[in-house]
């Protein structure tokens, strides 16, 4: 198959230090997770076609990149409208917005790098307090919208309809009642974890939920109650010096989970990736030896080789 070919953007050097953090023992409290998991195929939106022709995956696997930018062993994809043209693009919407909230974090990361480790002569002890706050709720509010459009977007290769998880945020991606439960007699609806929907075919379930889906909840709950909404951390005004140190043991906390966040989010990527890869060699391969198009109305189940039977087709 081939791959459709895009700019990137590398690391800055500053943030090799960053390397270190992926190490970190800080664990967020554990909870548990209730949520059920549906069953789930993919769906054609699952491939890039070109006419009748799988052309590749309709994913980039933000997560994985982003998480090797920070580490300096890899470059972010830059996709831009001007993509849709092309006749293989991705036309994934959460890849698209995906990029960009990518390339946004990296600007973030870069900037809170030179801020508490670069002198800044020109900023008094207000300018810096107000510039730490402004860092810090970034770095949240990065961490989180990246977990949710690399959540999203392989949301939307699945049949689970796209109007049930357009307008969720990362809490509800985690654990949210069931849309198609009622309250009955004062009974409430059961929950579903998409996310641990997502991961149940691939046998990711105890890694989400005992480790990734603790580390999603910790910065969703901090967005919530710090960048989000009217809530923010108050001015605390102080010397330079003490505001910068806050906000490097501050943001460097943050970053160290959400690094780890995405290592989880990588192997899910990863191991779609490489199912939906063998499928659509085995659709190729039909199509090939003659298939007709009104006779692949396939059922493509995650994590289960991929097989069809015809009488006049060899497989």
């Amino acid at each position: 198959m081939r791959l459709q070919k895009v700019e990137s953007m590398a690391a800055d050097p500053s943030t090799l230090y960053l390397m270190r953090m992926e190490t970190s023992e800080d664990k967020p409290p554990h909870r548990e997770w209730h949520g059920t998991h549906h069953a789930w195929i993919f769906r054609p939106h699952a491939f890039r076609w070109a006419g009748p022709q799988i052309v590749g995956i309709n994913f980039v696997p933000l997560a994985k990149d982003m998480r090797a930018w920070f580490l300096q062993q890899g470059n972010l994809p830059i996709l831009s409208t001007a993509d849709y043209l092309e006749i293989d693009s991705y036309y994934n919407p959460y890849a698209y917005s995906g990029s960009a909230l990518a390339l946004a974090m990296a600007r973030v990361v870069n900037a809170f790098h030179d801020f508490t480790t670069v002198e800044s002569p020109e900023l008094d002890e207000t300018d810096t307090e107000i510039e730490r706050i402004r860092l810090y709720n970034e770095i949240i509010l990065y961490s989180a919208r990246i977990c949710e459009v690399a959540i999203k977007q392989l949301l939307y290769c699945t049949n689970i309809p796209e109007s049930r998880y357009r307008r969720m945020a990362l809490g509800a991606l985690l654990e949210s009642p069931c849309p198609s439960c009622k309250e009955k007699n004062g009974a409430k609806p059961h929950q579903v974890s998409l996310v641990g929907t997502l991961a149940h075919p691939f046998h990711l379930c105890l890694e989400f939920e005992h480790c990734a889906m603790d580390h999603m909840d910790l910065v969703n709950r901090l967005r919530n109650s710090q960048a989000a909404h009217s809530g923010i951390q108050a001015l605390k005004i102080r010397s330079i010096k003490e505001s910068k140190e806050n906000l490097l043991v501050d943001g460097e906390k943050i970053l160290s989970g959400f690094l780890h966040m995405l290592s989880h989010l990588q192997t899910l990527e990863e191991r779609m990736l490489d199912d939906l890869g063998k499928k659509a060699e085995a659709i190729i391969r039909l199509k090939v030896n003659g298939l007709e198009p009104e006779d692949c109305n396939f059922k493509l189940v995650p994590g289960e080789t991929f097989t069809f039977e015809h009488p006049a087709i060899d497989p």
